[in-house]
């Protein structure tokens, strides 16, 4: 008999829900073009901030980066530019692109306060959105 069951209508299978954010601290999606000079590079490549929190952000640029680990430099403009290290927590490729989850190892004092003075001034918009 159940050779025959292939006829029989199927039940829908459940939706998948939209992505969930896990985060303790939610990211604020900025979508910011800046520039990175990783270590032991000698000049800055364009990259873009796709969204920042105090714990993190994520990168998209066109080169690899190597290592779990990173040490570099992101600059802003002027004002706002970090020395930062940071652990790759995930990685993808898309549209000719390398995207990063990066998560901070060790942020300075002055450089979390710089990071908000930054969301304050430039990105103010996104301060309450997620």
């Amino acid at each position: 008999m159940g050779l025959f069951n292939f006829s029989r209508k199927k039940k829908d299978l459940p939706q998948k829900p939209g992505f969930i954010e896990r985060r303790m601290l939610p990211r604020w999606k900025i979508v910011s073009s800046a520039k990175v000079k990783l270590q032991n590079s000698e000049d800055y490549i364009a990259c873009e901030v796709r969204d920042l929190n105090l714990r993190g952000f994520c990168l998209g640029v066109a080169e690899e980066i190597s290592g779990n680990e990173v040490r570099m430099e992101l600059y802003f403009n002027e004002k706002y530019f970090f020395d930062i290290e940071a652990s790759v927590t995930w990685h993808k490729e898309a549209d000719g692109k390398h995207i990063y989850g990066l998560k901070f190892l060790r942020v300075r004092d002055s450089d979390r306060e710089k990071i908000y003075q930054m969301m304050k001034d430039i990105f103010s918009d996104y301060l309450g959105k997620l």
